[in-house]
């Protein structure tokens, strides 16, 4: 009889912990409550213990890399995104394919590439705004080349209003673009011209692939057949090789252009120096230059430009280098500057510890900042890269916010 009820306990406990689990919050859904801004990432954190060894432990990671970036905190989000397995870089790939390589710096090949193309796709990680930045570098002149349309896969057709409203709003007009770089990016390019065109597909994998393809063409060539267009998507979607399933290769299929598809996520930068050494190579040709800029990668060999993903070329981005431990020099785009805060303006006006979120006064808080930082009680000062003129500041300790003015000269 014991046995019995000793099976029927384990059980039962068995049938709990399943219950549970199915119970469990998903880290997402936990992050919408507060619109994945700072204070979904401080509630995530309290959380730690919910999520780890959980079969949410892989989003969970993945998300407070995002959340991280968003708030100025770099180094952190590059360490989540490490505890959630992302893979920098497959050295026995790496090395095969890169050792007859030369480097050949983009201010070389970069106007070639913009006249004899209709379409240029780039991709990112999620979590790192510093290829979001290096698009940032292509709008003017591609604009002045013809290009026309900016497609992100960010973007949420909902937002109808986008090319209209020309301002870029919280929550409404996406999800990575809540981002103060991404934003910035949809923001400079629609001063300059520039239509927004969403694409994201429904569905999963293969299907997810080919409905974006089905709305490129859709959303852009069926209106405008001779369109030239820039497209920023995620890490393996722009791959247009033969044997890659993904929405490059099928936008390929279905427009019959062939897009310029450049990898700029797979040299990523490292703000530890830990970078595998044949990596740090290119990056020391880069640190050599007398105007350090990106370089494509030249197979001198095969002459081609070899990249491992699907995708036509391989770009190396310059090595991160923090300016006063909090602001990577990617970030000073524009005619962006550095302003300080310290800590008598923000006892004055903030709280001891929290986040801050700088927002152009002629947008308003409903639209991106320009740059936002997270910061902690023994911070004396801290920089925010920020265009002249005048912005509202608003302070988040969690719980509430102040406000603060100041004018950028």
């Amino acid at each position: 009889m014991k046995k019995i009820y000793l099976v029927v306990l384990l059980a039962a406990l068995a049938l709990q912990s399943a219950v549970a689990q199915n119970e469990q919050p998903n880290p997402y859904q936990v992050a919408k409550e507060d619109g994945y801004g700072y204070r979904s990432l401080i509630k995530l954190l309290d959380m730690d213990s919910t999520f780890i060894g959980s079969k949410f432990e892989h989003s969970y990671h993945d998300l407070l890399a995002i959340l991280y970036s968003r708030v100025g905190r770099y180094k952190e989000a590059r360490r989540e995104a490490e505890a959630c397995g992302t893979q920098f870089l497959d050295n026995m790939r790496f090395k095969n394919s890169y050792k007859d390589v030369k480097a050949i710096p983009l201010s070389e090949i970069m106007d070639s590439i913009i006249a004899n193309n209709r379409v240029i796709m780039m991709n990112e990680r999620h979590f790192n705004p510093h290829s979001r930045a290096f698009v940032i570098s292509w709008l003017e002149k591609c604009y002045e080349n013809g290009y026309r349309y900016l497609a992100a896969e960010t973007l949420f057709a909902k937002d109808s209003l986008l090319n209209e409203r020309r301002t870029v709003l919280l929550g409404e007009t996406g999800f990575y673009s809540n981002e103060p770089v991404y934003g910035d990016m949809l923001r400079t390019a629609l001063n300059l011209g520039y239509t927004l065109v969403p694409y994201e597909g429904s569905g999963f994998g293969v299907d997810r692939e080919v409905n974006q393809a089905k709305n490129l063409v859709t959303n852009i060539l069926e209106k405008d057949p001779k369109a030239k267009f820039l497209l920023l998507g995620g890490f393996g979607h722009i791959a247009d090789r033969n044997g890659w399933y993904a929405m490059g290769r099928y936008f390929k299929e279905q427009s019959g252009i062939d897009p310029f598809t450049m990898n700029c996520a797979m040299f990523f930068d490292d703000p530890y120096g830990e970078t595998d050494s044949l990596q740090t190579v290119y990056y020391d040709l880069i640190d050599a230059m007398p105007n350090r800029e990106p370089i494509l990668l030249y197979d001198t060999v095969k002459h081609i430009y070899p990249c491992t993903s699907g995708m036509d070329v391989t770009c190396c981005l310059p090595r991160t280098r923090f300016i006063e431990d909090n602001i990577p020099d990617w970030k000073l785009y524009n005619g962006k500057m550095l302003y300080t805060l310290d800590r008598r303006f923000i006892d004055k006006n903030g709280f001891p510890e929290g986040c801050v979120s700088a927002f152009l006064k002629s947008e308003g808080e409903q639209c991106v900042p320009i740059d936002q930082y997270m910061y902690g009680k023994n911070e004396k000062e801290f920089k925010l890269a920020l265009y002249k003129g005048e912005y509202l500041l608003q302070f988040d300790d969690g719980k509430e916010y102040k406000y603060a003015t100041i004018t950028v000269k």
